[in-house]
């Protein structure tokens, strides 16, 4: 979504329909107000940024030893919870949760693929009704809102449970 938003890239709702037409469950935008007064040219410095900072941060605590610990002992020093510190150190949970996110990293890519080149990696016949999940209504929005926080709460009720 975010190389069709912010690239362009992908093809032009016109052509990923086939018949010049927009799909009914599809929003055009046309009485929509542009954001900005003119077109951007490209991501502004200040959008880049912060997802920079934050994938360096995020390398560093995890190759750098050194630095994993110095922000281990700084949140338990800031913090009035009683947290004890403890040295950084590898575990299978890490390890698994390390390669879960190399297979999401790759299915990352192959969105971009398919993005960049639709062609190639394009969806079989009994794919295309998931298009009706997430027509860009409102609605949609709201309920893919509902159920991810529901995910979420779900995920962290044996810890609230426990604490």
């Amino acid at each position: 979504m975010a190389a069709r938003v912010f690239l362009g890239l992908g093809p032009t709702p016109e052509d990923a329909e086939g018949k010049g037409g927009t799909d009914p469950y599809e929003t055009t935008g046309s009485g929509e107000e542009p954001e900005t007064r003119q077109r951007l040219g490209r991501v502004p410095d200040t959008m880049t940024a912060v997802p920079a900072l934050l994938l360096a941060g995020a390398l560093a605590a995890g190759a750098v030893r050194a630095f994993g610990d110095a922000v281990a002992r700084a949140m338990s020093e800031a913090t009035s919870a009683g947290l004890v510190h403890t040295s950084v150190h590898w575990t299978p949970l890490g390890v698994g949760l390390g390669l879960l996110s190399t297979v999401l990293a790759l299915a990352l890519a192959l969105a971009a693929v398919a993005v960049a080149r639709p062609g190639l990696l394009a969806a079989p016949g009994w794919a295309l009704g998931r298009r009706r999940l997430q027509s860009g209504h409102i609605g949609d929005y709201v309920a893919w809102l509902l159920v991810g926080t529901t995910v979420l709460a779900a995920l962290a009720l044996p810890a609230i449970l426990s604490g």
